[in-house]
């Protein structure tokens, strides 16, 4: 079985960086990539970078390996590339797990406060004022300074079309309320993982009905802030399955 970890907007594959460290995890083929735009992928100009693209670059990655028997992982961004992936490949996915991943408006943070700007201004400095912001700002990411560290690291890995670009797909997705509604209507086993700190935010209320476990002292980067937990309780989850 495979187990593709979809990381979120500005980061890299680098995010699952400790499922290596969780020998229970050797019964499944585990997949991370980083997608383009982002980490050490390619940052062409001439790609479109909205959320239906990033899912259509996966979907050919899993066509071209063959793979089936899937439990797809998704991390904020990543998990709305998720769950419209597996909307499009059907058959092959056994299961979606979300973590935090968009899907509405109040999801959006770093994607929305990118495209307070035009694109220009974005690419010739605002791009580096949110890397600062980010650096001081605790609040936003999580209990443990490694959590603004790495989103830096990784923000320095991307680049600034990118990220607008995909920040103003992934607005435009979230505002929207579809990705609520396909979570919620989605026909295949599915599991909302979110940090602690999170635990009274708005979408962890509207998700009554789907399946949900929380991560003990863990904001939006849950994986980073407490590895030991998350990846024990992620390992459950896709067992049952």
């Amino acid at each position: 079985m495979i187990v593709p970890l979809i990381h979120g907007l500005g980061c890299s594959k680098d995010s699952f960086k400790d499922v290596w460290k969780f020998p229970e995890y050797e019964k499944y083929t585990v997949l991370a990539f980083d997608l383009l735009g982002f980490g050490n992928s390619s940052k062409p100009k001439d790609f479109s970078y909205t959320v239906e693209e990033h899912v259509e670059i996966c979907k050919l990655a899993i066509e071209e390996l063959n793979l089936e028997r899937i439990h797809l992982v998704g991390h904020s961004m990543g998990g709305a590339i998720g769950l419209l992936l597996a909307e499009k490949i059907g058959g092959k996915v056994i299961s979606f797990t979300n973590l935090e991943g968009n899907l509405v408006g109040e999801d959006c943070t770093l994607s929305r406060e990118a495209i307070r700007y035009s694109l220009e201004d974005f690419e010739t400095r605002a791009f580096q004022a949110l890397k600062s912001k980010v650096s001081g700002t605790k609040e936003l990411l999580g209990p443990t300074i490694m959590s603004q560290r790495l989103l830096y690291k990784w923000l320095s890995k991307s680049a600034p079309y990118a990220f607008y670009k995909s920040s103003e797909s992934l607005v435009n997705w979230s505002d929207s309320g579809k990705l609520l509604r396909m979570f919620i209507d989605l026909d295949i086993s599915k599991h909302y993982i979110f940090g602690e700190l999170n635990r009274n935010s708005a979408v962890v209320r509207l998700l009554a009905p789907v399946p949900k476990t929380q991560i003990s002292s863990s904001g939006h980067f849950m994986m980073v802030d407490n590895p030991q937990e998350f990846y024990r309780r992620l390992f459950r989850i896709l067992s049952v399955e």
